[in-house]
């Protein structure tokens, strides 16, 4: 989900402000108008679209269990339909040049109890029945009215988008993704071994029993595996990110190749090998800004573990 990877606490003016910013790229062509919330209010929702889309944010104050987060969700959805159904309100819209209301969205991070999805048709079913009972008032609201839940997740291209190309305070964090248990199965004997060597080749003339060594070579297989489940998750849910990542490491994994090759001198492999990672992670750190420097981390050790594994990354022993 792209809240696991969002690193900075959300409130309700940030939660808002993102959701803007969200609608705005999602529903140009439906030329979104975003209403601001000071002279004359803003009329219950946050903005509409010209195909009768409108939406109101709606962002939990602090971590709920799932029974207070339903109570929390369904008191605001109640209030907010209540006033979208007030005749006061409906004067606003109008005013607005609110197309007729199609679809009410209620954007939220996250719900996790499907009885907020029944309270929804519940809402839907009141707003027609006031619609069929008192049509000259009622204008406004379609005929085909309905009540959509939104949550992060819908608008996860949306979002990364907006962190990776704009001046924001949010970051990503994929080091989360570096808590579970790898599964080494993903790692076949040959490219372990290329690991094992070249750790040796860089540590110098030491014995497998070493358990420096034996803990760098476990580290780096570890990182390799869930290297490969991140970019994974990016290639399949965050493609931009993912193309942000790959062509910087492919760029970089071309010079790493040729400076390894190149070094003839076994004695400063570690020196070469230490100097890469340092560089690497200046490059990281320039372009991914809106990483945070955990997951820049993370994904160094990431990258340069499948170097190790694919002999993208060559060192003589000594």
């Amino acid at each position: 989900m792209i809240l696991n990877f969002i690193d900075t606490p959300l409130d309700g003016n940030s939660w808002e402000s993102l959701i803007n910013s969200c609608y705005r790229m999602k529903f140009q062509d439906e030329h979104f108008t975003e209403i601001p919330a000071v002279h004359g209010g803003d009329a219950g929702i946050e903005g509409f679209t010209r195909l009768g889309r409108v939406y109101q944010c709606y962002c939990p104050e602090r971590e709920y269990s799932d029974d207070e987060l339903y109570g929390h969700l369904r008191n605001k959805m109640t209030k907010d339909i209540n006033k979208l159904t007030s005749l006061k309100y409906a004067g606003r819209l109008k005013e607005l040049g609110v197309p007729k209301i199609k679809e009410w969205h209620f954007v939220i991070p996250q719900y996790r109890d499907s009885r907020i999805i029944s309270h929804a048709e519940t809402k839907r079913k009141e707003v027609l029945s006031l619609k069929k009972s008192d049509p000259s008032n009622y204008d406004y609201i379609d005929d085909d009215f309905i009540v959509v839940i939104k949550q992060a997740e819908d608008f996860k291209v949306e979002i990364s988008r907006i962190i990776r190309t704009t001046l924001t305070d949010v970051q990503l964090n994929f080091a989360i993704y570096h808590t579970t248990t790898p599964d080494w199965s993903q790692c076949d004997s040959e490219k372990a071994n290329n690991i094992k060597r070249k750790v040796k080749a860089v540590m110098g003339d030491i014995d497998d029993s070493d358990e420096d060594y034996n803990d760098l070579v476990n580290m780096y297989i570890n990182s390799y595996i869930k290297g490969i489940e991140i970019l994974r998750v990016l290639r399949v849910s965050y493609s931009e990110v993912y193309e942000d990542i790959y062509m910087l490491e492919q760029s970089y994994k071309k010079q790493v190749s040729l400076k390894t090759k190149m070094n003839t001198n076994s004695s400063i492999n570690s020196q070469l090998f230490n100097e890469i990672l340092d560089d690497f992670q200046n490059k990281l750190e320039q372009q991914f800004k809106y990483l945070t420097l955990a997951s820049v981390m993370e994904l160094k050790i990431d990258l340069i573990s499948g170097w190790l594994a694919d002999c993208s990354m060559q060192f003589r022993g000594r």
